[in-house]
């Protein structure tokens, strides 16, 4: 069990060991892991499984067979304390065939889709990755047949086993939509060698995973891997701060700046049910919550437009996205008369900004329920004091899920004299307390919902 909570948590933090270590070292109760999410157990997880505990088998083994079971029993005491490095050299004596491995999948999902000629389009950014591939799909959809990445499969090798196991799918007459991840620069020139895009989408740059990538320089540089190696068109978000200063730098190919205030006459529809807005002449109607939501709509369709849609078949697609699951999700609940909007998958600061704009849409009490974000390195405290002193302004009731970020969040609460919070020790905790403290007309956003290495 102690073996599986830590290649549970070895596996929540991308296989970084150093992480890892960290973690184990500063959360000393392994075997009480693996509470908020499960480990998946693939190959790679199986072999450290096997692999560790034959290695800490044979040592704890031969120390009693040896020292006999007085001295062999402190041997056993120490390598149970330092099970975290047996996982660690297990690690090592994968890395050569795990690397080899991997060369070979992606090299086999590269040639799958230069054999079939699919047009491949990429989306990367900080933020709506996952958003902007759905509202793209659903548009690209009405004129094509088009494959994307699923869920949250983002990263190199999730999108290599994905073309591997749907191959059969993939013909020249097909869109391929890929989401791209990272946590480190090369990461995204890495996905683009391997499904070579022709068009791109920038959603936009922040301090996500600020802490992984050392610097927002380093930020910078990953995103714009993806429109560095598009071959044809790439669309970038004009919005965002971080791409209008940047793009020039390293965009060497035809883009399209788009922006929010590409869309005349935005007004917010009643009751969380969307917006509506005019593009180009057209009317145009949404039921996504967030009105950031609207340029992600725009740089879509603008890409559609270069593609050979008509206004008229773009306007009918969006109009029919719903939102996607756990992203500003509005859920209403009848019987208790309280309106709750998930937010919970988001993680980063734009996210936040973006549900704290809903609280103007609502009636009643506003409510927000967060443990705060993470991977924000040096620049943590400043964002999370940030966001204490936005919750302040905007929300009635501040509930507040212990972790290392709730301090920072308490400090901005308190520069406004805000003392209408509460702070629980954990989720579960918070959630078996609602009852308690929601009442009808209540409008409440839970934002963000982090894994157990974070806590």
């Amino acid at each position: 069990m102690i073996l599986k909570n830590l290649i549970y948590i070895l596996q929540s933090e991308n296989y970084d060991f150093w992480r890892f270590l960290s973690f184990c070292y500063s959360h000393l109760l392994w075997w009480r892991l693996e509470q908020r999410q499960r480990i998946v157990w693939t190959m790679k997880a199986r072999a450290l499984q096997w692999v560790s505990a034959l290695l800490f088998l044979g040592v704890a083994t031969g120390a009693i067979f040896w020292l006999g079971w007085n001295r062999g029993s402190v041997v056993l005491a120490f390598c149970i304390v330092t099970l975290p490095f047996f996982i660690g050299a297990t690690l090592l004596l994968l890395l050569p065939l795990d690397h080899y491995l991997k060369w070979k999948k992606v090299s086999q999902a590269r040639a799958i889709v230069e054999k079939s000629g699919v047009q491949v389009i990429g989306i990367t950014g900080s933020y709506g990755k996952t958003t902007t591939k759905e509202i793209l799909a659903a548009i690209l959809e009405k004129r094509f047949s088009v494959i994307k990445t699923p869920d949250n499969i983002n990263t190199d090798i999730g999108i290599a086993d994905f073309i591997i196991g749907h191959s059969g799918k993939f013909t020249k007459e097909k869109i391929f939509i890929v989401e791209m991840g990272a946590h480190k620069r090369g990461e995204i020139e890495s996905i683009c060698r391997m499904v070579l895009p022709e068009y791109s989408i920038l959603t936009g740059i922040n301090e996500a995973h600020l802490e992984r990538f050392g610097s927002l320089q380093n930020i910078i540089e990953t995103k714009f891997e993806l429109p560095a190696h598009t071959e044809k068109l790439t669309i970038l978000n004009g919005d965002d701060e971080n791409v209008k200063k940047n793009y020039s730098r390293f965009v060497k190919i035809k883009n399209i700046c788009v922006t929010g205030a590409d869309a005349q006459d935005v007004i917010a529809k009643e009751n969380f049910q969307g917006w509506q807005f005019v593009w180009q002449g057209t009317n145009f109607e949404i039921a996504l919550l967030a009105k950031h939501n609207i340029t992600l709509i725009l740089l879509c369709a603008t890409l559609a437009r270069e593609l050979g849609l008509s206004l008229e078949m773009i306007r009918e697609a969006v109009k029919n996205v719903r939102p996607i699951p756990h992203r500003l999700e509005p859920l209403y609940n009848a019987v208790t008369g309280i309106m709750v909007i998930d937010d919970s998958y988001n993680g980063n600061v734009a996210g936040i900004k973006s549900g704290i704009e809903l609280f103007g849409l609502a009636k009643g009490r506003k409510v927000v329920l967060t443990p705060g974000l993470v991977e924000l390195g040096e620049e943590s405290e400043r964002i999370h004091r940030q966001i204490g002193e936005l919750y302040a302004k905007s929300a009635d009731l501040v509930l507040l899920i212990k972790s290392p970020m709730t301090p920072f969040v308490e400090d901005g609460l308190r520069t406004h004299a805000y003392t209408a919070y509460t702070v629980y020790t954990t989720t579960e905790e918070a959630h078996r307390d609602l009852p308690n403290v929601l009442r009808r007309g209540d409008t409440i956003i839970f934002q963000n919902d982090l894994t157990d290495n974070y806590f």
